[in-house]
């Protein structure tokens, strides 16, 4: 009988040490969890724009690493869901760059890489390496897919437009980029975000598919050559237009005349009588 006391009371003793491991532990595992799964959000998501290391773009993109906005975390979450426009200021810089909604997180993951952002858990020395000057025209034919990319990304024309390069029928999938320099504060901010495209829509098409080092200089010289055009239509485009109007209208004005016919031969008869 002692025997099956002793061995309830040890059972008993080790449940009650095993309870207060897991409560002493658990909280350290799941922060260290939440912490990957911000990182990997961050990375995904948010890293190149801010840079792996947190500390933006001067005059783009403000840093996260020291910004005190970022303890905030219903702020945080705000910017995340709804986007954010400059200029802003932030440790005494200006900062000019359009931040885009991600509505596509959800409420765990934001919470995640807002956990990560103020721990300042960023990746020590981890920017984007600088790039060689690119040139616009052949940014333009990267563009166009005159110049297919190197790892076999599909060519911005197929969802976008830009300066003179319009579709007959305006936006195509994606918005137009003629002003994207402009709204990303520069060329060095488009080849940055460019190293990871900022949009749910995007990420599929080019996971596994990134867009080389060159080709996103040359891209970022080429909407920073055609930011102040005007979207303007080729003849030829407005040609086609005009055609297609026309067209409609005189199928609707063909629907809506009044139709006469002839009798019929029954109905001939009938009047002669």
């Amino acid at each position: 009988m002692n025997r099956v006391v002793r061995l309830f009371s040890t059972a008993g003793i080790a449940l009650s040490l095993l309870v207060i491991a897991t409560i002493v532990l658990l909280p350290g595992l799941a922060g260290a969890q939440a912490e990957d799964d911000g990182q990997t959000v961050y990375t995904t998501n948010c890293s190149s724009c801010h840079q792996p290391d947190g500390l933006g773009i001067p005059g783009s993109f403000p840093p996260l690493s020291g910004n005190p906005n970022v303890q905030d975390a219903a702020y945080v979450k705000t910017v995340v869901t709804e986007g954010l426009s400059g200029p802003i200021e932030v440790l005494g810089e200006t900062y000019d760059g359009v931040m885009p909604p991600f509505a596509s997180l959800s409420d765990a993951e934001i919470d995640a890489v807002t956990a990560y952002i103020q721990a300042d858990a960023f990746e020590a020395g981890g920017g984007d390496e600088t790039l060689e000057p690119g040139d616009a025209a052949t940014g333009e034919a990267v563009f166009l897919g005159a110049n297919r990319l190197e790892n076999a990304g599909p060519a911005c024309v197929g969802c976008h437009t830009a300066a003179n390069h319009q579709s007959l029928s305006g936006y195509t999938l994606g918005p137009d980029l003629t002003d994207l320099a402009v709204r990303y504060g520069g060329a060095e901010a488009v080849a940055a975000a460019l190293s990871n495209p900022p949009s749910a829509t995007m990420q599929p098409l080019f996971d596994g598919a990134p867009i080389a080092d060159q080709e996103r200089a040359d891209l970022a010289a080429y909407f920073e050559s055609i930011s102040d055009a005007k979207i303007s239509r080729s003849p030829v485009d407005l040609m086609l237009a005009g055609g297609v109007i026309g067209a409609i209208i005189l199928f609707a004005l063909m629907l809506l005349a009044p139709r006469s016919r002839k009798p019929g031969f029954a109905e001939q008869l009938r009047s002669q009588r």
